[in-house]
């Protein structure tokens, strides 16, 4: 009886042993995955706050170093979706906003290389970052300029609107929707005030 026991705790600490090895590749991917993440949604802030200060070659720099960052965590999510989902919305954000400062207009998604709800939160994220750079053009005097961002803010909202999903769905992007509004409103009156100064 005692032979029989102790092959039983023999095969469970094998059972663990092996339990544990594969616990602890996870472990490392998991730090490995979080350390990326951290480091690209850093960089996209840095990204964005180059372009907001005209510094595009060093938001060029960041934006492809993001790029070839993610592509390593491409290779490790699968497990830790939830906890990469804001890394690539930062990404989206900086990669879309570059877009629109750089070329005037909005990058399709195939260029971006997010997957469909990144893009989609890092897309009402930009509304944001135009309502700023709207501010900054009358602050200059360019209403062209901040005339052209809003009309951006508007296509980007107007093409979303129509999307209504559960927030299990989609967390988060009805509150991006709304946000979203109340800024093109708020820019809209700011853009109209400037203008009766004048």
């Amino acid at each position: 009886m005692e032979e029989i026991m102790d092959d039983k705790v023999k095969q469970l600490d094998k059972d663990i042993g092996k339990v544990s090895d594969g616990l602890s590749k996870k472990q490392s991917n998991f730090d490995r995955v979080m350390q990326i993440s951290r480091e690209a949604i850093r960089d996209s802030g840095q990204a964005i706050t180059f372009m907001h200060n005209d510094e595009i070659a060093k938001a060029v720099s960041k934006i492809k170093g993001i790029s070839k960052a993610l592509k390593n965590l491409k290779k490790l999510d699968s497990e830790f979706r939830y906890h990469t989902m804001q890394a690539y919305q930062e990404y989206a954000e900086a990669f879309i906003f570059f877009g629109i400062k750089k070329y005037g207009g909005i990058p399709k998604m195939e260029m971006v290389k997010v997957g469909n709800e990144a893009y989609l939160m890092g897309l009402m994220d930009v509304v944001g970052e135009l309502k700023r750079e709207i501010l900054e053009s009358l602050r200059k005097d360019d209403v062209k300029k901040a005339e052209n961002y809003l009309e951006i803010m508007k296509q980007i909202y107007d093409s979303t609107r129509r999307l209504r999903f559960a927030e299990a769905v989609i967390s988060g992007f009805r509150k991006k929707q709304d946000v979203a509004r109340i800024q093109i409103e708020n820019a809209g009156s700011e853009i109209l005030m400037f203008k009766s100064r004048k």
